[in-house]
């Protein structure tokens, strides 16, 4: 057997050589025998033994053409492969020109996705398909350079019968894969492809040149990306962020990450990041280079866990993503046994009260609910509370992010699907959200978001209280309580023609808006020791205490990320915090940089006498947890006194 990537050696017998291959083509494919271990080489009979595996023709007179205009140019514009090589096979070309030959670069399936050279060859080749989005691989061409140097992972050069298809016959092929450079897998493949009759040896070292060309500068190229993805996790581990970072690349390896991450997904290392069902969806997602905006969030719900997802960009190109991993906590009211108390749901100021009632009659109330507030606001741990304060609580509750599912995937995800529907779904099929859900809740996070095509088969549900599976005929009855949510402004995504107006009626019920924590910052105290006793116990701590001046501070930040930008900042706070005292200091910097400006915000009014009589009178009712008797007692004045400096001071909102 002939062990070389080589086809020829010297033109001088040419024509003899290639009598030889023919003779050895025919022996293989009529009479089914292996020729002679002299006349064939060993990588031709391991390539033609697997395409006969394949059942591909021996006949085939073309390729088949799988990339239509739209997703070649969609393929190329994500393609870093395209840009680098784009301008090298140029340069080369300009070598050539006139030589007859062509010059393509595949992707790692075989496709062609760049081809240059002289117009008079160009037509000839396109007799065979051999064009831009056509299949090279040897599964749909046979073996031939392209296809078999990818399959064999080395450059190899094949001539005229060496094809296993006889319309390739015609041409030589001389191809080299290219491989990533820092993964040191095969991205694709350079090809120089001519007339059998002007073969040339030296065919296969120009291919592995301009291959080696590609890979420096690939390699370049990932060490500027590197560098800038690095540039990035350090950026926001500077912040003191409290939430746990990961930094991926855009073929989602992970280039840099906080060990905790690990815990959180519940995963010994990062080969198993994609192994739970719901963080293989999410790779899916990001794998659809239009499946979401500049960011987005994913719930792991199974995990406990919210993923916080931004694209990396450099260039006007995204180059990867940045995870920001934060727990999912759903905490019982302080005072669950108060008339007002909803589970999950922490909060005794006046907004709150108010908005914790109208949940409370609406709970067992069969009709949708829509809840809106801005992000973080806490629609969902309050959905939860609505769910379990009902009669259905012993049944699921079932919660979907309608803007963190590719537009592809949403049916399925909320419909389900039968066995055979489509390639790659769970051969059993699989329920999709709604049945999941089936005598319990269904909330429907970020309902803004839901496509618009998608929104006219929700509405069918809600009517007619049933779905049908994709690929089936079959309705499905369903008892499902829905509830919606949302920081948009649907009336005016009504406006603009991007959300139904019967869908917005059908769902609008009964609206809860969930005010922001800058509206209910009486709240605040209770909130923050709430926190801290969980995550105390969750991190295996002593509860802390919170010192006056940190509350202070609370209470005159404006919190543009509500209760969620608290959750991260005691988060921080009980893991930092020294002596089992939270204190300005152990807060983390990217709150404590806008202190200043916090607490420049005094009113004009006041001396500075007045101004620390104000902060005392606030503290005290703190410390008495509101109680105005013991404030006045304490202060030495009458509670009518106590009154009128309350209202002076504008007081009135810690209290509520």
């Amino acid at each position: 057997m002939v062990h070389s990537q080589l086809a020829i050696y010297s033109t001088d017998d040419l024509p003899h050589k290639l009598k030889q291959l023919e003779n050895n083509w025919e022996v293989f494919m009529s009479e089914n025998k292996i020729p002679g271990p002299q006349n064939i080489r060993t990588e031709v009979l391991k390539s033609w033994k697997r395409c006969k595996q394949y059942n591909v023709d021996p006949l085939q007179k073309q390729s088949p053409i799988l990339i239509d205009e739209n997703q070649f140019v969609e393929l190329i514009g994500k393609s870093k492969l395209y840009s680098v090589s784009q301008p090298i096979i140029e340069n080369l070309y300009e070598q050539i020109r006139g030589t007859k030959h062509l010059i393509t670069l595949s992707d790692s399936d075989g496709r062609i996705i760049y081809l240059k050279g002289d117009y008079e060859i160009e037509d000839q080749a396109q007799e065979m398909n051999f064009v831009i989005g056509a299949d090279w691989s040897e599964k749909a061409a046979g073996s031939n350079a392209i296809g078999t140097s990818l399959a064999a992972g080395k450059p190899i050069q094949i001539l005229s019968s060496e094809h296993y298809c006889q319309g390739v016959h015609p041409w030589v092929c001389s191809a080299a894969p290219i491989k990533d450079p820092l993964s040191k897998k095969i991205i694709g493949c350079i090809d120089l492809t001519g007339p059998s009759a002007i073969a040339q040896p030296h065919s296969l070292t120009v291919v592995r040149h301009l291959t080696n060309i590609i890979e420096q500068n690939l390699l370049t190229n990932s060490y500027h990306i590197l560098e800038h993805l690095q540039q990035t996790y350090d950026e926001l581990k500077s912040k003191n962020t409290a939430s746990k970072i990961m930094v991926l690349d855009e073929s989602l390896h992970v280039i840099h990450a906080d060990h905790e991450s690990l815990d959180l997904l519940k995963i010994a290392h990062w080969a198993q990041l994609w192994s739970h069902d719901e963080m293989l969806r999410l790779k899916n997602s990001l794998l659809d280079s239009n499946a979401h905006p500049y960011k987005w969030e994913w719930d792991v719900s199974s995990l406990g866990v919210k993923i916080f997802i931004q694209s990396i960009e450099l260039e006007s190109k995204r180059i990867g993503f940045v995870f920001c991993l934060e727990k999912l906590y759903q905490y019982r009211s302080a005072d669950s046994s108060s008339e007002i108390a909803l589970q999950g749901v922490i909060g005794a100021s006046r907004a709150m009260k108010t908005i914790i009632r109208k949940a409370k009659i609406v709970s067992n109330v069969n009709v949708p609910v829509l809840l809106t507030g801005e992000s973080g606001t806490g629609k969902e741990v309050f959905a939860h509370g609505i769910h379990k304060q009902s009669s259905r609580k012993d049944k699921p509750f079932i919660a979907i992010n309608c803007g963190a599912i590719p537009q592809h995937l949403i049916t399925s995800e909320l419909f389900g699907y039968e066995s055979g529907a489509f390639t790659g779904g769970n051969p059993k099929g699989k329920k999709g959200k709604f049945e999941e859900a089936d005598g319990g809740t269904l909330l429907l996070d970020e309902i803004g978001e839901m496509p618009l095509e998608l929104q006219v088969h929700l509405l069918r549900v809600l009517q007619e209280k049933e779905i049908v599976r994709i690929g089936s005929s079959k309705p499905i009855p369903l008892d499902v309580r829905i509830i919606a949510a949302t920081n948009k402004n649907l009336t005016r995504l009504i406006e603009d023609g991007r959300f139904r107006s019967d869908l917005y009626y059908r769902l609008n019920v009964v609206e809860l808006q969930l005010p922001p924590l800058r509206e209910r910052k009486s709240d605040i105290p209770l909130l923050s020791e709430s926190f801290a006793a969980e995550l105390a116990k969750t991190h295996q701590k002593p509860i802390p205490a919170i010192d006056w001046n940190v509350l202070q501070f609370f209470h005159r930040y404006d919190w543009p990320g509500n209760i969620r930008e608290l959750l991260n900042v005691m988060e921080y706070a009980v893991l930092f915090n020294e002596n089992n005292r939270i204190t300005l200091n152990s807060l983390p910097h990217s709150i404590l940089d806008k202190k200043e400006e916090a607490f420049s915000r005094k009113d004009k009014r006041l001396s500075t006498l007045e101004e620390k009589e104000k902060e005392h009178i606030a503290q005290l009712i703190y410390e008495t947890n509101g109680n105005l008797s013991e404030v006045a007692r304490r202060l030495d004045i009458a509670r009518t006194t106590l009154y009128r400096r309350i209202k002076k001071y504008n007081l009135g909102n810690i209290l509520e």
